[in-house]
């Protein structure tokens, strides 16, 4: 158990780590803060003296239009003229005139510039609605001009006191943004220290006790158990992990002795079994010869023949050919024809069990001879046809062998018409041949499908099957490319 005072890696690192988001979080607080009151402020200034422009100018535009109007009366001057004073009317409209916020000389300023504008329009309207003939029209249409020039004045002053008061609040900022790279300054050395610091802890507290432990499991690697216990030192985490590893060292040299002996028991043991085993096979062997074999079913047609029983010859021919075929056949790759040579003594035996009952339809779309295929492939696809999808039907069925080629590789279906599987069943199956299983009982499925995998890259079992429908077993078996070959497989 840690002492109570004693902080353990996990909070300490949670604390160092909490402590820096902390710093780091304030830090840009503080940066937001400051860049969103300097831009607010900036802003400010900036519309303001756009607004006051915009005043102006349109006071301007006004005048040129008004006096362009006066001269020459006509729709599309009057169209220009009255949209330049309804601009002008909407910039004096958006001018600040908040007293506490744009002070004393801005809001006279204004004040003027809005009444002026109130009654220059009063009496400019009252000229326009006048007949020119009249006596005092000219001079009145002067004392238009002249409220025009007052009014751009009180539009021009007025900027220079924006400007003035922006000059103004931009030096009271101007203080304010030089403490800003010392407050930064502050900010990144806490910062940077508090990460030091943290690596510091790090390294003291973890890194070196691992290091230490890696060095001893690198000895240990090269079985060398030699030297003291490392120091459970640090936080109760690494402490802990370090007494772990002294025990493990220690239990690890006391076994060192243990497994070479155990070990060379096993040599020993597997020698024995390698000599039992061979002694199982040349037992096998004289048990099993292939020539007494033979001989002895040759001598059972030959007295069959003598009594007359030509079925039994047969069928006896027939097994001997199979037996001959599956013992004499060493080569891992056959031709298809010799597949399908002894598939027929096969059939023949299989016929005569089930009364004719089950028939096997060929159709092969290419030259036998030319195409390889692992040995013992044909008779166990064929053999599952029989045992799980036609031997409990008594009408019998059909079995249907198909051969043909698909750009450079043999493609080989085997199906029956028999119960088929459900899609349980059938699942089941395609997941045991995924995971290379098998029966263990002969040449199955899961065997044909591994040496595929093993003899041709890009091969592949496919199965299909529906209840009632029968079961198909395709098989896709790339051929080696040569010219030769070409030619004498399509047929």
């Amino acid at each position: 158990m840690a002492n109570k005072g004693q902080l353990t890696l996990r909070r300490k690192v949670l604390r160092w780590f909490f402590g820096m988001v902390a710093v780091i979080v304030l830090a840009f607080l503080v940066d937001s803060g400051i860049s969103r009151t300097a831009a607010g402020r900036f802003d400010l200034l900036l519309n303001d003296n756009l607004l006051c422009y915009q005043t102006h100018k349109a006071i301007d535009a006004e005048q040129q239009a008004f006096e362009t109007y006066a001269r020459a009366p006509s729709e599309d001057n009057r169209a220009v003229y009255e949209q330049a004073c309804a601009e002008t009317w909407r910039c004096i409209n958006a001018l600040p005139f908040d007293y506490t916020e744009i002070g004393r000389e801005r809001y006279a300023r204004t004040w003027n510039l809005k009444n002026g504008y109130e009654g220059y329009q009063t009496y400019r309207d009252a000229l326009l609605l006048s007949d020119p003939g009249e006596t005092d029209y000219v001079e009145r249409l002067y004392q238009v001009f002249e409220m025009q020039e007052a009014l751009s004045s009180y539009a021009l002053r007025l900027a220079y006191a924006t400007l003035e008061y922006s000059e103004q609040l931009y030096r009271q900022s101007t203080s304010f943004f030089w403490l800003m790279p010392v407050l930064f300054a502050v900010l990144l050395a806490a910062v940077v220290g508090s990460a030091v610091f943290f690596l510091r802890l790090i390294s003291r507290s973890v890194l070196k006790p691992l290091l230490r432990m890696t060095d001893a499991a690198a000895r240990i690697a090269a079985n060398d158990f030699s030297g003291p216990d490392l120091p459970a030192e640090g936080p109760e985490e690494v402490a802990r992990l370090t007494r772990e590893f002294n025990r493990m060292r220690t239990a690890a040299a006391e076994n060192q002795l243990n497994r070479e002996a155990l070990h060379q028991q096993q040599l020993d043991r597997l020698e024995l079994e390698k000599e039992l085993h061979y002694t199982q096979l040349e037992m096998l062997k004289s048990q099993v010869n292939p020539h007494f074999l033979f001989n002895t079913l040759h001598l059972i047609s030959c007295m069959a023949r003598l009594e007359g029983a030509s079925v039994i010859d047969q069928m006896i021919l027939a097994l001997s050919n199979l037996f001959r075929y599956n013992l004499r056949t060493t080569a891992q790759q056959v031709p298809l024809a010799q597949e399908l040579e002894a598939l027929e003594d096969y059939l023949y035996i299989q016929q005569m069990r089930f009364d004719g009952r089950i028939v096997c339809k060929k159709q092969l779309e290419l030259d036998p001879q030319a195409v390889q295929l692992p040995s013992f492939t044909l008779q166990p696809l064929v053999e599952n046809c029989f045992v799980h999808g036609l031997a409990h039907r008594e009408e019998g069925g059909q079995i249907t062998l198909r051969a043909w080629m698909q750009d450079e590789t043999l493609m080989l279906s085997v199906a029956d018409n028999g119960e088929g599987m459900t899609g349980q069943k059938l699942e089941a199956v395609r997941r045991q041949l995924r995971q290379g299983q098998h029966s263990g009982r002969g040449i199955g499925l899961g065997n044909i499908a591994k040496r595929l995998e093993m003899l041709y890259a890009g091969s592949s079992l496919q199965i299909y099957s529906r209840p009632g429908h029968g079961t198909a077993v395709q098989l896709q078996i790339p051929q080696p490319v040569s010219e030769e070959g070409k030619e004498k497989r399509y047929v």
